[in-house]
């Protein structure tokens, strides 16, 4: 199973801005509420999180996972995928500025961890972040991406 399995239906948003981290993982989380995958609650749990704990969801140079723990506000398993060409500041020395944000929802933590380890796969593949970060249309995408997954109002 690749990560465009676990990509929601429109899920893909490329070339998005914004002026905060806050906005920049509400603009991912809302991709997931559009297609069904959590409620908007969930979306506000993950922005608490990192208010809570800090920006430990920035993983490496340019790129977060959005996160929360469900409290019966996910309906289902879900990936949602922003891009941020000019990058956004989350307040991590090491890895700022984020360009590519996944949001992640999952009904359990085995789930979580399952939806974790596909983002991480992909990641780990050679040039991933870099062909994710700078695509601008359907075509820079990786191949795992495909057209169904991206927005194509938004993008």
């Amino acid at each position: 199973m690749s990560i465009g399995d676990c990509v929601c239906a429109g899920g893909v948003v490329l070339g998005q801005t914004a002026g905060t981290w806050e906005e920049a993982v509400t603009l991912a989380g809302d991709r997931l509420v559009r297609a069904g995958v959590c409620d908007s609650s969930y979306v506000r749990d993950m922005v608490g999180t990192v208010r809570e704990l800090g920006p430990y969801i920035v993983i490496t140079p340019g790129v977060a996972l959005a996160h929360a723990r469900p409290r019966g506000n996910v309906l289902r398993n879900g990936i949602a995928i922003a891009t941020f060409p000019e990058g956004v500041v989350f307040g991590n020395p090491d890895n700022d500025p984020v360009y590519v944000v996944f949001a992640i929802a999952a009904t359990t933590d085995e789930e979580h961890l399952g939806l974790f380890q596909r983002v991480a796969l992909f990641l780990g593949e050679e040039g991933a972040i870099d062909r994710l970060a700078s695509a601008r249309r359907l075509e820079d995408l990786p191949n795992e991406l495909r057209e169904e997954l991206v927005d194509h109002e938004v993008a």
